[in-house]
């Protein structure tokens, strides 16, 4: 693989994965790549040899899992409104629209919460889906009512109460 291909993946917006399967389907070596992406060679052969022992278990044999592809064939078209279309790869991957990417600031390694409701995938960021399970939590606690971390903070200063009393 040329230095342009090798920058081309690890440039990409791809998970650490997917840059450890692209480089390594182009014949690049576990410890180069370790060093291309500042991991360890550990994180790389742990990568590659579980992609490897996942193939036979699927009644796929190595020979036949396919090369890894690390871009999507179809670019995402945004329609107006905020909706956009995207279109499904061979392998299964989803590109989200740019507009999408800046709106929400993400960056490699950002995390998307997805939930699936009937023929609907609604998509959040991270970030959202902590607001929803705060707002969910906060409800069933008392208004105005003692910090629970002061609570617990309190039971545990009176068990170590006890059991030095205990001693």
């Amino acid at each position: 693989m040329d230095s342009l291909g090798i920058a081309r993946i690890v440039g990409s917006g791809d998970s650490v994965a997917n840059k450890i399967r692209a480089l390594a389907a182009g014949e690049v070596p576990r410890a180069e790549i370790a060093r291309l992406l500042g991991k360890r060679y550990q994180h790389v052969r742990n990568v590659l040899e579980g992609d490897r022992q996942s193939a036979p278990s699927q009644g796929v044999s190595e020979a036949e899992v396919p090369p890894f592809r690390h871009q999507a064939t179809h670019e995402p078209e945004v329609r107006g409104g905020g909706v956009s279309r995207m279109e499904l790869s061979d392998d299964g991957w989803l590109k989200l629209p740019p507009d999408l990417i800046a709106a929400w600031n993400l960056k490699a390694g950002s995390v998307l919460m997805g939930r699936l409701e009937g023929e609907t995938f609604e998509l959040i960021t991270g970030a959202t889906s902590m607001r929803r399970v705060k707002a969910l939590v906060r409800q069933f606690l008392p208004e105005g009512g003692p910090s629970l971390a002061d609570e617990l903070i309190a039971d545990r200063r009176r068990e170590v109460e006890r059991e030095s009393r205990d001693d």
